[in-house]
């Protein structure tokens, strides 16, 4: 019996063509589940809540993804570090989408002051605040931040959370921004 050995080579060359064929599919699988494993990791997000309790106050503040829900407010866990007047903070926040919500605004001096401590807490980077712990790693240095209530018409309130206090600065000046959202 003599064996044909380009017949054999043929055989080969198409096995091999029928494996990376089915190579191919399996990793076109492997990427689509992949994807659909990140797309449930990503809604996850949306349902693991952190609890923590303010003690001083007994409040409860709850950590979800961007949010931090407060006060009947869903508050802007990471504060812009980028400085705006008061009007460009408005406008900035009414195009804002954090965490899929719309609707964010800046905050009444009135919600800012809710987050102020009486004693200063200083973070890794060696910065000093008078804010909540669930802020206290990613407030910016100089962390003064717009208010929407105004004094008059050239001056609003602004949150000094390096100092402790509140005071009002002219509008056009330039501070941080940290928006808010209500719970509907």
């Amino acid at each position: 019996m003599k064996i044909d050995s380009r017949e054999i080579y043929k055989q080969r060359v198409e096995k091999l063509d029928n494996l990376k064929i089915k190579i191919d599919d399996i990793k076109s699988k492997i990427g689509k589940i992949e994807k659909e494993i990140l797309e449930i990791k990503q809604l996850d997000r949306y349902f693991t809540f952190k609890e923590t309790v303010d003690k001083g106050k007994k409040r409860k503040i709850y950590k979800v993804d961007n949010i931090i829900f407060f006060n009947n407010l869903m508050y802007q866990r990471f504060p812009d570090k980028n400085l705006y007047s008061w009007q460009e903070a408005i406008e900035y926040g009414k195009k804002l989408k954090i965490s899929g919500y719309r609707g964010w605004r800046l905050p009444t001096i009135d919600e800012l002051e809710v987050l102020f401590t009486k004693q200063s807490k200083i973070n890794s980077y060696g910065d000093s605040h008078y804010i909540i712990k669930d802020f206290l790693e990613v407030m910016p240095t100089d962390s003064i931040f717009w208010s929407i209530s105004q004094e008059n018409e050239p001056y609003a309130w602004v949150a000094d959370f390096s100092r402790g206090y509140d005071y009002w600065r002219l509008k056009k000046l330039k501070y941080h921004a940290l928006f808010v959202r209500d719970i509907k």
